[in-house]
């Protein structure tokens, strides 16, 4: 699974449901991919000191980051122009369907997206 900035987000502010269900989720071994967009978006909260981030740095070590490369730019362009999709939830999604995996997610604007399964928690 794709793994979404606001789950990130929603994780580190401690909310129960998405602490629990990434925790199950690890402790399965299930393969759960963020983009490198992601960790921009994550790691540029503006209440952040370097103790925050460099904790935030470490959990992330747990994801699989895929990098934004040429061929998921050209898949997030897509997205862009057929679903008017910011530059980030293109990347984000572009990632998941790179991979072929559910993008986990609260963003109520890919539920129109056809090419993305979606998993909200």
């Amino acid at each position: 699974m794709t793994i979404d900035s606001n789950i990130l987000i929603s994780y580190l502010n401690g909310e129960r449901l998405t602490v629990e269900t990434l925790s199950e989720w690890e402790k399965e071994g299930r393969t759960l991919f963020i983009s490198s967009v992601s960790v921009c978006e994550v790691l540029s909260l503006p209440h952040l000191d370097n103790n925050d981030i460099n904790g935030i740095k470490i959990y992330l070590e747990g994801f699989i980051s895929v990098s934004f490369d040429d061929k998921i730019a050209e898949t997030a362009a897509l997205l862009r122009r057929l679903y008017r999709l910011s530059m980030a939830d293109a990347a984000i999604g572009a990632t998941a369907i790179r991979y072929e995996v559910p993008l986990v997610t609260r963003d109520q604007d890919f539920r129109a997206v056809k090419e993305i399964q979606i998993v909200e928690i």
